[in-house]
C-alpha cells in the first residue's frame, strides 16, 4: 500500500530537511517503497531517520535489497568520489560498490535475516578518492531495523573511517617493536660488555641489575640481585664507596673515580683492587634521582705493574744519584737533546740551562772530539753499544775532567720514537790513577828494557863461543836463558805498548810488507820455544799490506803464544791465511780447553782473564788480547773468536790489503 497522498507533501518536505530535525535527507521515489499505511510507519522509521540525520557519526539506512535509502551529512565524506556515489541511492550494492561488496554483503545479509548485530573493526575496504583506489580502514556496526508490523525491513549501518588511527597504531607498534629490539640489543651489549655495570636503586642501593663482568669481578652469583649493597658487601663499610653513592643520590651529580683503591672479599680474604669508575645518577620524569648506574673498569694489574715500574725507576734514579752519574737522551727524529742536572754540572752548566749535543761535543777535548762524534754516529747507524772515555773542558772554569760515556740506540716502538740514550760518569780520579800507573809502567818498562837488552847480548855472545860446546849442560842452560829473556822482552814491550796506547801516544810506523812472510817468521821464532806442540801453516797466498810490521808481528806472536799456553801437551796448532778482494783473513786454531760463551764478549777488554781451574797456573796480565784488539783497530782491521768448550778456539783477525 502507498502512503496517503495528503500526507506525502508534509513527509516529503520533512525528508528534504525542512522539519525540526534539520540536516539533509536524500530520498528516491517513495511510491516504489512499501512500508505500510501512514499510521504504521511513523514511529519506528521516523525514530531511525532522526538518529541518522542528527548523528555526527557516518550512518546510512539500508532498506530491502537496495543499497541506501537514507544517509546523513557525516556519511557524505565517506562516499568517496562525489561524482559517483550520490547516484548510489536505491542501487544494488554489487552494482554500486563492487570493490567492497564481498566484504559488506555477508554482514548485511546476517542483519536482514535476523542474525545478531555485527561489529567489524578496522576493516580494510578500498574506495575511490581523487580518481584513484585508496586503502581505507573502517569500523562498522550493522543492526536490524523493523517496520511497523515488526518485520525486519532494513539495516542501520554506523561506520567510521579509522585509516589514520590504524596507520598511527602501526607506527606505534613499529616504534615499540624497534624499541623492544633496541632494548634487547642494548641489554645484550651491556650484559656482555667488557666493563663492570650495575644499577643501584633507592637509598639502600638495592642491586637491581648487574652484568656478567661485574659478577665476575665481585665473585658473586645471582643471589645478590635484589639485595642492599651494604648487605651483599659488608666489607665495603668504612671505604669511600657508600659515601660517594649517597652524595650522587642527594645531589644528582655524577662522580668520576680514577684509580680508586678498594678491598673486596675474595675466597675468604680481603684482596686489593684498583678501578676507574663513574657513578651516574638515573633520574625520573620529575628530575629526581632514584637510582645510580655504576660503570667500572678494574685496572688492578695495570696499576700494580705501573707501580712496580715506578718503584724500579725510583730505585734506578736513587742509584744514579748516589753514583753521581749523569744521564742523557737524544731524539733521533727531532735531534732534541735532553741532559740530567748532573750531566749539565759536569759540563759546567746550571740545572735550568739548556744544553745541546753540539754544546757537549764542543767541550770534548779536541784530540778526542772526532773520535766521540764518530762513535756516536756508528752506534746510531749499527745499533751497537756506545762506550768512549774522553776528557772534557768545563765551560765555567775550564778544568779538565775525564768521563766515560755509555749509551745505545733504542729502536722505535708503538707510541715511542727511536732514541739514543745513556749515561756519563766522572772517572777523573780513576783516569788520573791509570795515567800515573801507565806512566810508572812505561818508566819501569823502559828502565828494564836497557839491562835486558844487554843481558840478551851477552847470552848471544856466549852462544857463539859455544858453537862446539864441550859442556852440553852449559849449552842447554844458555838456550833456556835465551828463551826466558825473549819472554821477558815481549812482556816489557807489551807494557810499553799499553802505556803508549793509554796515553794516546802510540805510533804506527806504516810500511808495505809481505804478510805471508811475516807469519812464517813468527812461526819460526815461536818453534824454538815449543817442546810438545806443533804449529802447521796451511796454504797462505802472497799478499802485501800497508801496516806497522812490528806491531802486526806482535799480534801474530801473541795469538800463537796463547794457543800454546791454553792447549794441552801434544796438541797441534793450525795457522791459515785467506785473501779476499778487500782484506786478508788470518786464523789461528788450537785444540785447547775452549772459552765459555759468557766470557767471549769480555775477552778483548783490558786486564780481563778467563778464570778456571785450568788457568790457575798460567801466567799473564790480561793485556795481550786487549793490545791485539787496539792495534788492529788502529789499522782499520778487526779481531774475533769462535770457541767451543772442550774442543778448542779459533782466533781470527783481518787487515785491509793494498789494491
Amino acid at each position: 500500500m502507498l502512503p496517503d497522498q495528503a500526507k506525502k507533501p508534509n513527509y516529503h518536505h520533512y525528508l528534504e530537511g525542512g522539519g525540526e530535525m534539520g540536516g539533509l535527507i536524500r530520498a528516491y521515489d517513495w511510491s516504489k517503497t512499501v512500508i505500510g499505511s501512514p499510521e504504521q510507519w511513523s514511529q519506528s522509521l521516523l525514530t531511525t531517520i532522526s538518529i541518522i540525520i542528527s548523528s555526527r557519526f557516518p550512518m546510512f539506512l539500508w532498506w530491502g535489497p537496495e543499497l541506501i535509502q537514507f544517509y546523513n551529512d557525516a556519511y557524505r565524506k565517506s562516499l568517496g568520489d562525489e561524482g559517483k556515489h550520490p547516484a548510489a541511492l536505491g542501487q544494488r550494492g554489487e552494482d554500486c560498490w563492487p570493490e567492497i561488496w564481498d566484504t559488506v554483503q555477508p554482514m548485511i545479509n546476517q542483519a536482514l535475516t535476523g542474525g545478531d548485530a555485527t561489529w567489524c573493526e578496522d576493516e580494510l575496504l578500498p574506495i575511490f578518492r581523487n580518481n584513484q583506489l585508496e586503502d581505507v580502514y573502517w569500523t562498522f556496526s550493522f543492526s536490524e531495523v523493523k517496520d511497523v508490523p515488526g518485520q525486519i525491513g532494513g539495516v542501520l549501518v554506523i561506520c567510521s573511517e579509522t585509516t589514520e588511527k590504524v596507520q598511527a597504531n602501526r607506527k606505534i607498534e613499529k616504534t615499540l617493536a624497534e624499541l623492544a629490539d633496541s632494548e634487547s640489543k642494548i641489554r645484550y651489549m651491556l650484559d656482555d660488555a667488557p666493563v663492570s655495570i650495575a644499577l643501584f636503586t633507592g637509598p639502600e642501593f638495592i642491586i637491581e641489575s648487574a652484568n656478567k663482568q661485574v659478577m665476575l669481578e665481585w665473585n658473586k652469583g645471582e643471589e645478590v640481585i635484589g639485595m642492599p649493597l651494604a648487605l651483599a658487601f659488608p666489607e665495603l663499610n668504612g671505604q669511600p664507596f657508600f659515601e660517594l653513592l649517597d652524595t650522587v643520590l642527594a645531589t644528582g651529580e655524577p662522580y668520576y673515580g680514577n684509580e680508586v683503591r678498594g678491598l673486596l672479599k675474595q675466597h675468604d680474604k680481603l684482596e686489593e683492587f684498583y678501578a676507574n669508575f663513574v657513578y651516574q645518577p638515573m633520574k625520573d620524569s620529575h628530575g629526581k634521582t632514584k637510582s645510580v648506574l655504576m660503570v667500572a673498569n678494574i685496572i688492578t694489574e695495570q696499576v700494580l705493574a705501573r707501580k712496580k715500574v715506578e718503584q724500579a725507576e725510583e730505585m734506578l734514579r736513587l742509584s744514579i744519584e748516589s753514583a753521581n752519574v749523569g744521564t742523557w737522551r737524544l731524539d733521533i727524529e727531532t735531534n732534541m737533546f735532553f741532559a740530567s742536572p748532573r750531566m749539565k754540572e759536569l759540563f759546567g752548566y746550571g740545572p735550568e740551562e739548556e744544553i745541546s749535543l753540539a754544546n757537549t761535543l764542543d767541550q770534548v777535548h779536541e784530540d778526542y772530539r772526532q773520535q766521540v762524534a764518530d762513535a756516536v754516529m756508528k752506534s746510531i747507524k749499527t745499533g751497537k753499544d756506545f762506550s768512549v772515555e774522553h776528557p772534557i773542558m768545563c765551560r765555567d772554569h775550564q778544568d779538565t775532567h775525564w768521563v766515560r760515556a755509555l749509551g745505545r740506540l733504542y729502536p722505535m716502538e708503538i707510541g715511542h720514537p727511536a732514541h739514543f740514550s745513556g749515561m756519563i760518569l766522572d772517572i777523573t780520579e780513576q783516569k788520573q790513577d791509570e795515567i800515573r800507573k801507565n806512566d810508572f809502567i812505561g818508566m819501569v818498562s823502559h828502565e828494564l828494557k836497557t839491562p835486558l837488552t844487554s843481558l840478551n847480548g851477552y847470552l848471544q855472545l856466549m852462544m857463539l863461543k859455544l858453537k862446539e860446546p864441550d859442556d852440553l849442560f852449559i849449552a842447554s842452560c844458555l838456550k833456556k836463558a835465551n828463551v826466558q829473556v825473549k819472554k821477558m822482552s815481549n812482556m816489557i814491550n807489551g807494557f810499553l805498548n799499553l802505556s803508549r796506547l793509554e796515553s794516546g801516544k802510540i805510533h804506527l810506523n806504516m810500511e808495505n810488507f809481505d804478510l805471508d812472510q811475516l807469519i812464517r817468521e813468527m812461526i819460526e821464532e815461536t818453534n824454538p820455544t815449543l817442546q810438545q806442540h806443533t804449529i802447521s801453516l796451511h796454504s797462505c797466498e802472497a799478499v802485501t799490506i800497508n801496516a806497522d810490521r812490528d806491531k802486526i808481528g806482535s799480534v801474530v806472536s801473541n795469538l800463537l803464544s796463547n794457543a800454546v799456553k791454553y792447549s794441552p801437551k801434544g796438541k797441534k796448532i793450525e795457522v791459515s791465511c785467506r785473501i779476499t778482494e778487500l782484506a786478508a783473513h788470518i786464523s789461528i786454531k788450537d785444540e785447547g780447553m775452549g772459552i765459555k760463551p759468557q766470557s767471549l764478549g769480555k775477552l778483548f777488554e783490558r786486564f780481563f782473564r778467563v778464570e778456571t781451574k785450568h788457568t790457575e797456573n798460567i801466567s799473564g796480565f790480561g793485556i795481550g788480547l786487549y793490545l791485539c784488539s787496539e792495534i788492529l783497530e788502529h789499522h782499520g782491521g778487526k779481531i774475533w773468536v769462535e770457541s767451543e768448550i772442550g774442543i778448542g778456539s779459533t782466533f781470527h783477525f783481518s787487515l785491509p790489503i793494498i789494491n
